[in-house]
């Protein structure tokens, strides 16, 4: 069942919907704001908006390359 959460991320309070439990969500908005503000703070001049898409497209690379690593692993225990 869905669960109405608030989560605060990189100082923007946003109201969110998750089947996961609140520790969990809180967990995820503390690492991502935790990667947007250290993005922010290294690279001078980058908006908070700018970081957050590039943590996006990290976060997505990352995670395609954990499919493509399972799929290898699925075909190499199949033979």
């Amino acid at each position: 069942m869905k669960q109405n959460h608030k989560v605060v991320i990189a100082g923007v309070e946003l109201p969110l919907s998750s089947e996961n439990d609140e520790r969990y969500v809180q967990m995820l908005a503390a690492e991502l704001s935790k990667r947007i503000n250290t993005m922010t703070v290294s690279a001078k001049g980058i908006s908070k908006l700018e970081a957050a898409i590039v943590c996006a497209l990290d976060l997505l690379d990352e995670n395609c390359r954990l499919r493509l690593a399972l799929a290898d692993a699925d075909k190499d225990g199949e033979q």
